[in-house]
C-alpha cells in the first residue's frame, strides 16, 4: 500500500513539475497533451490527478513559496506604512513578477469555483497573514470594526485580482500598477494611524 501511495505521489509531482516547467517557459495555458508529454505520462493519467490543465497550473501557483511572514518582518520597526508596504512588496512582487502565470492562476481558481471543484483552501488567505503581521503595532489600538475595515481594505491592494484589474482593465504597465498599489497601501496605513490615534470611525 505504501509503495502504491508513493508511486501516486511521484506521478502527481511529475505532472505538477511539468506544469511548472511550462509556466516558466512562458506557457501558462498548456494543453493536457503537452502536460502529459512533458511529464512522460498518458492523458488519462493526467486526468486521474487533475480535472484540467488549468487545475494543474493552479496547483503550481498555490504551491510556490514566497518569503515567509517571519522573514518579511524580522527587522521591521513599528512604522505602519513601512510594514504594510513590506507586505505589499512580498505578495505583489511575486504576482506582478509573473503576470501570465498570475492570470492562469486566477482563471483556474474561477474555473474550479464554477465547476464546484473548489475547496475552502482554494482562495488562499496568504496575503492576510502578511497584512495581520503588518498591523500588529496598531491592532490593539483599533476598534474591532476599524481593524476589520483596514485589514480588508489592504487585502484589496494585494493579490491576483489586483494584477488583472490594473494590468488588463486599467491597462497600466507593471511599474505604474505597483506605484498605484503602494499609493493605496500608504493611504490606508495613514487612515489606520489616524484611527489608532483616537479618531474613531462610525460603525
Amino acid at each position: 500500500m505504501a509503495v502504491r501511495t508513493n508511486q501516486r505521489e511521484r506521478t502527481r509531482n511529475a505532472i505538477v513539475a511539468a506544469a511548472a516547467e511550462l509556466l516558466d517557459e512562458g506557457r501558462p495555458d498548456p494543453t493536457i497533451d503537452e502536460l502529459a508529454d512533458r511529464a512522460l505520462v498518458s492523458r488519462a493519467t493526467v486526468y486521474r490527478y487533475f480535472g484540467s490543465a488549468a487545475d494543474a497550473m493552479w496547483q503550481v501557483f498555490a504551491d510556490r513559496a514566497i518569503a515567509s511572514v517571519e522573514d518579511t518582518f524580522a527587522d521591521a520597526g513599528d512604522d505602519l506604512a513601512e510594514r504594510a508596504c513590506r507586505a505589499e512588496a512580498v505578495v505583489n512582487g511575486y504576482l506582478f513578477g509573473d503576470p501570465d502565470g498570475t492570470r492562469a492562476f486566477e482563471r483556474a481558481v474561477l474555473d474550479r469555483a464554477l465547476s464546484g471543484a473548489d475547496t475552502t483552501d482554494d482562495r488562499s488567505a496568504r496575503r492576510l497573514a502578511y497584512i495581520d503581521a503588518a498591523l500588529e503595532p496598531v491592532a490593539d489600538r483599533l476598534a474591532p470594526v476599524d481593524l476589520a475595515r483596514v485589514r480588508h481594505a489592504l487585502a484589496l491592494t494585494m493579490g491576483s485580482q489586483v494584477v488583472t484589474a490594473l494590468l488588463d482593465t486599467c491597462r497600466l504597465d507593471t511599474e505604474m500598477a505597483r506605484d498605484v498599489t503602494r499609493f493605496a497601501v500608504r493611504a490606508i496605513a495613514a487612515e489606520a494611524r489616524r484611527l489608532a490615534d483616537g479618531s474613531s470611525s462610525a460603525d
